[in-house]
């Protein structure tokens, strides 16, 4: 579990270890995942926290092999981690560009890359990558993050078309706008709440549990016979 030192990444990895899995919490936050190692394990669940540069490929498969040291392999992926720079489209730089999909969508890559053996070796698994509402909406002042976020929807649904007849399904989740640090960069939260409710079908603020509850199903047996898809869990506010 990528960026779970925190938000949605940390409600996820406790809801998968609350379902039985031993859960690796990978970042760059040391604190925040051993805080959230330690809210794993105080109810009764396994869980390591390893911190990871998810866009370089050394430490990517540092952490899968720490995955199979300590319990055998990887049965699931979630590819969470992000970053999101605000501001105008024309006033990125090149570093900002590279940065973004360095993580967002190479990333991804190489995690998914990393434990793809392993996954074959245990008879399959579930790759489960989080990517954005805004892409679908075009958010602006976001384009790195929303471009990020739209490959990540291509990603996916090419990765499920070659995994999957090794029996790896691969799914992304696109979430609204959360209450987490994520949306911090927003310069005028009352007016992004106001806009939320006016536009969502449902009228309350979405918490990183949403999240996880989708996470898990992806994750599980329960979603068997679905690969390839990206779920909107935003509360209606972008119908499609």
């Amino acid at each position: 579990m990528t960026g779970a030192s925190s938000g949605l990444g940390r409600a996820s990895a406790v809801a998968l270890a609350a379902e039985g899995a031993n859960v690796v919490v990978a970042g760059l936050e040391p604190d925040g995942l051993e805080d959230t190692v330690e809210l794993i394990t105080r109810a009764g669940g396994r869980a390591i926290a390893v911190a990871t540069d998810i866009s370089d490929a050394a430490a990517v498969d540092a952490m899968a092999a720490r995955a199979q040291h300590e319990y055998g392999g990887a049965d699931v992926l979630v590819n969470n981690a992000a970053i999101y720079p605000y501001g105008p489209w024309h006033d990125f730089d090149e570093a900002t560009w590279e940065s973004v999909f360095n993580v967002n969508v190479k990333g991804y890559w190489l995690c998914s890359r990393s434990v793809y053996p392993q996954m074959i070796e245990r008879g399959g698994g579930s790759i489960v990558s989080i990517s954005s509402i805004t892409f679908f909406m075009g958010n602006e002042n976001l384009m790195p993050y929303v471009a990020s976020k739209g490959a990540v929807v291509g990603f996916t649904r090419s990765l499920a078309r070659e995994a999957g007849p090794k029996g790896i399904r691969v799914n992304a989740i696109a979430p609204g706008a959360f209450p987490t640090r994520a949306i911090a960069i927003h310069p005028d939260q009352q007016a992004l709440h106001d806009d939320l409710m006016r536009d969502q079908s449902l009228k309350r603020r979405g918490v990183p549990e949403d999240i996880a509850n989708a996470v898990v199903f992806f994750a599980g047996d329960r979603s068997s016979f679905v690969t390839g898809q990206t779920l909107l869990v935003d509360g209606g506010l972008y119908l499609h």
